[in-house]
């Protein structure tokens, strides 16, 4: 701090007791250590007074916090590339519904009504399968009927 070392503050320290005398030094030791408290008592209140200036309390008022959800279409709230990527990693396909949000607020949102390009939307798709894959179709004969039994 200063470029002072520890030899340096203690002659300074030996300089003041000389200066200052042995029946003042307590005194204005005092005083210098309620000056250092006064001013750091200051400081960290000038840090908390600008925390709670940064801090819009009134991004927390329900009223605004309704109208934004009624008015804001679903599809306009901004997403970033990774947060997409981050959600098609988990669809899993055939799924319908994504669930986004916490878990305080979960919002459910059909895949169809994605756009064409979205990669959750993409991460969704089925593919159909071919008319030569054996297995493929066996696997869709076989989800129909368990979607569908055949009751006789």
């Amino acid at each position: 701090m200063f470029g002072l070392t520890f030899e340096k503050l203690f002659l300074v320290a030996i300089v003041a007791g000389l200066v200052i005398g042995p029946q003042r030094l307590p005194i204005y030791t005092h005083r210098l250590a309620e000056l250092i408290r006064s001013v750091r008592s200051f400081v960290d209140a000038s840090k908390a007074r600008a925390d709670l200036e940064a801090l819009d309390v009134r991004q927390y008022d329900p009223r605004r916090i309704v109208r934004k959800a009624l008015t804001e279409p679903a599809s306009a709230r901004p997403a970033d590339e990774a947060d997409l990527e981050e959600q098609a990693s988990r669809v899993r396909p055939g799924q319908k519904y994504l669930v986004t949000g916490g878990s305080a607020h979960p919002r459910r949102i059909l895949i169809d009504s994605l756009p064409e390009d979205d990669p959750r939307r993409l991460a969704a798709h089925v593919p159909t399968p071919a008319a030569d894959d054996e297995t493929e179709l066996l696997l869709a004969e076989v989800e129909q009927l368990l979607e569908n039994p055949v009751r006789s």
